[in-house]
C-alpha cells in the first residue's frame, strides 16, 4: 500500500511540474499603449569607413543585424528586423530580442536587439521632443522611407528572443 502511495504521489508531483505554466512578465497598462516615435536607419553593410557610425554586422549580443530587406525576402530565415534603441524604456529595462511594434510597419516583426551611444544615458540624442528614437537595419544605400518618420509604438516584454540562433 505504502508502494501504491509512493508511485501514485510521484506521479502526481511529475505531472504539476510537466503543466506548470511558463512565467510571464507583468504587462502595464502603459506597455498596451502607443507611444510617439521617430525613426531613422542604420546600415551594417556600410561601407568601412562608416561602420564606427552604423556599428557593424553584429548586434549588442554578437549575433547578426537583420535588415528590413532580408526580413522581407525570406521571413523563415530572417524572422524579423534588428532595431537599436535605448535599454531603458517607460522606466523599465528591456531584455534583449523585445517585440517592439510600430503602428505604420503592422506587416514587419521589429526586435530591440541593439543600441548605441545615442540612444542612451547623456549622450542620447532626442531630435524631436516627444519622441522616442527608434534605428532601423536597412540595406546601405536604400530608401525604404524609414529615416525621419514619424509614428507610435509599443512594446511587448513577454515576446522576448531568450536564446536565438544565428539565423544570416
Amino acid at each position: 500500500m505504502n508502494n501504491n502511495l509512493l508511485l501514485i504521489g510521484g506521479a502526481l508531483l511529475l505531472w504539476l511540474l510537466t503543466n506548470r505554466k511558463p512565467e510571464r512578465k507583468t504587462v502595464t497598462a502603459a506597455d498596451m499603449e502607443w507611444y510617439k516615435a521617430l525613426l531613422s536607419e542604420y546600415h551594417p553593410d556600410a561601407p568601412d569607413d562608416e561602420q564606427k557610425m552604423e556599428g557593424g554586422l553584429m548586434d549588442r549580443m554578437k549575433n547578426p543585424i537583420i535588415t528590413v530587406q532580408q526580413h522581407t525576402s525570406n521571413r523563415q530565415k530572417y524572422p524579423y528586423v534588428s532595431v537599436a534603441a535605448d535599454l531603458e524604456l517607460r522606466g523599465a529595462a528591456v531584455e534583449y530580442g523585445t517585440r517592439i511594434y510600430f503602428g505604420s510597419y503592422p506587416d514587419y516583426v521589429f526586435r530591440l536587439v541593439d543600441t548605441g551611444s545615442h540612444f542612451r544615458g547623456p549622450q542620447k540624442k532626442i531630435r524631436k521632443p516627444g519622441y522616442e528614437p527608434f534605428d532601423i537595419a536597412t540595406n546601405y544605400g536604400s530608401k525604404l522611407g524609414f529615416a525621419g518618420k514619424e509614428t507610435v509604438y509599443r512594446i511587448d516584454r513577454n515576446d522576448t528572443l531568450k536564446k536565438r540562433q544565428n539565423v544570416a
